[in-house]
């Protein structure tokens, strides 16, 4: 698709017989007049001879294939979501258009998708000036990419970097007119251009401001390659010094790069990375320097130093006396900085007062509350509200007393100690109603004044009755005396075997005497007397 989009272009640019110099665009790119001056000479001689080689650096999985529409350019990840690429490759079209491929093909690639597009402000198609605009993720890239940053003014290109090598990579046409596969070619730089208004480079051709520019020998970018970086090479560190911007027709004689450290304010105010921004990295960072979320100035290493104290963003200071110095193990307090120093801090009390969960401390996360087993009990120490239990780690509260007995002789209530209690109201309280009749309170029992009503007959049982229920005949407590030398034992009136009678000799009997034997007795005593007087006669 990519090769045939591609020829296309190329049979357009044929038909339309434009001598120019030409933006190297996408595959199908739409041409148009350059604005360069009336005295330098345009044409296209021959054919490309780009002589690039399939790119597999690690390093530049960080660039990357632009689609939008029928069009296709190269850009570079120069922060975590941030893509860097040509003005002319955005121009008209809005971030739902884009889809970013990683790879080395794109028929085998990741494919990301763009949620902002930035072009800058003075960006002219006429004169090609200012070409170069940025792109934002929409997620984060595949894992192993990493982002090359782009040259920050301070390192610029300089008349110093003349005849120094620049390496380009991008998808673009190659000699064979293919596209679509990651190609590498390095070149020496030739042109440097920040005159206002353009240079001319090479056999007369016009280059616009701030551009840098080299002579496609023995290779450069092409038709495709838009976009695409000039790499540089600063103290062993690889930035985006260049973004292929345009060239003559046939990619033959020169191409020109946007001079990136021109725009660093541009950059910046995009991705951030001057002093004090936020960053996710130290490839976010002008400096090179990401600490605390912050761009820094310096690593800013030491205990209880911070590149984020308010007023001081960007820069190395001591942090202010509370912020936390922490060691990792969140059992033995929270460090804080005292006076430039880490200071240990009280451990954390794990004590929930909960005896539905068991206490633990975790060095990684703290405090940690597992529940214990459910139905096990938690009471609060009130009988009057039922019996609570546990359940997921929560106490759940039991079913509250009922201590209503029924009974109007008793003032009913709840001990939080000991439950339900039933005290006998004052002796004699009326209690008449129902099937009791008359009735007054007697020991804590509605008494009927007509006892004939309970009476059971039994003289082991306590005959009462309440309005509500009628008679009660509850079984006296066994050792009641129910008779002479009788007890209740079992609810039955029986003989009490260790009962003693006083008068006389003391003797004892069980019982007292029937009447019957009481006259036997008498006869007994009358006869005893009549014997003794007898025999004083004698």
């Amino acid at each position: 698709m990519a090769g045939q989009w591609l020829l296309q272009a190329v049979r357009r640019a044929k038909e339309k017989n434009l001598l120019c110099v030409y933006c190297l665009c996408a595959c199908s790119l739409a041409v148009s007049a350059c604005g360069v001056p009336e005295d330098i000479e345009l044409g296209y001689h021959g054919l490309p001879i780009i002589n690039g080689s399939p790119d597999y650096n690690p390093a530049h999985k960080a660039v990357v294939a632009l689609s939008f529409g029928d069009y296709m350019c190269t850009g570079t990840l120069i922060s975590s979501d941030v893509i860097l690429t040509a003005g002319h490759c955005v121009e008209g079209f809005g971030p739902s258009a884009y889809t970013v491929y990683f790879g080395n093909n794109l028929s085998s690639s990741d494919m990301r998708y763009v949620s902002e597009v930035k072009l800058h402000p003075h960006y002219n198609a006429q004169t090609i000036t200012n070409d170069i605009a940025m792109l934002r993720l929409s997620s984060a890239p595949p894992a192993g990419v990493e982002p090359v940053p782009y040259l920050p003014h301070s390192m610029g290109i300089m008349q110093a970097d003349l005849d120094n090598p620049l390496e380009f990579v991008g998808f673009g046409q190659t000699e064979t007119y293919s596209t679509g596969v990651k190609l590498t070619v390095t070149n020496d730089l030739d042109w440097i251009c920040t005159t206002p208004g353009g240079c001319i480079v090479g056999a007369g051709y016009g280059a616009s401001e701030n551009t840098i520019c080299e002579d496609q020998s023995p290779g450069g970018p092409c038709h495709g390659d838009s976009g695409g970086p000039a790499f540089v090479v600063r103290s062993g560190q690889e930035y985006v010094a260049g973004v292929t911007s345009y060239g003559d027709q046939y990619c033959q004689y020169f191409g020109c790069s946007t001079k990136v450290d021109e725009f660093e304010d541009f950059i910046a105010d995009f991705v951030g990375g001057v002093l004090g921004s936020n960053c996710n990295g130290a490839v976010d960072c002008l400096s090179g320097y990401c600490v605390d979320g912050i761009c820094c100035e310096s690593a800013c290493s030491g205990t209880c130093m911070a590149c984020n104290m308010p007023g001081s963003l960007g820069s190395c200071v001591p942090a202010a006396d509370g912020t936390p110095c922490p060691d990792g193990n969140a059992c033995n307090g929270q460090e804080t900085c005292q006076a430039r120093v880490c200071v240990a801090g009280e451990p954390p009390d794990c004590d929930d007062n909960n005896v539905c969960t068991e206490d633990s401390c975790d060095p990684a996360t703290g405090c940690v509350y597992n529940p214990v087993g459910d139905g096990l009990p938690c009471p609060d120490g009130d009988a009057c509200n039922g019996e609570e239990y546990c359940r997921a780690g929560i106490c759940i509260a039991g079913t509250e007393l009922d201590c209503d007995d029924a009974n109007p002789c008793t003032d009913d209530a709840c001990n939080p100690y000991s439950g339900c209690t039933h005290s006998p109201v004052a002796e004699g309280t009326d209690c008449s109603g129902g099937p009791c009749g008359p009735s007054s309170c007697r020991l804590g029992h509605c008494v009927p004044t007509d006892t004939s009503i309970c009476d059971d007959g039994d003289p082991c049982t306590m005959d009462s009755c309440t309005p509500e229920t009628g008679c009660i005949n509850e079984t006296l407590p066994d050792g009641h005396e129910c008779g002479g030398c009788r007890m209740c034992i079992s609810g039955q009136c029986i003989i009490d075997d260790k009962c003693v009678v006083g008068g006389g000799c003391g003797c004892s009997s069980p019982a007292p005497l029937s009447t019957d034997a009481a006259g036997q007795f008498l006869l007994l005593v009358t006869g005893v007397l009549f014997l003794m007087r007898r025999n004083r006669r004698n």
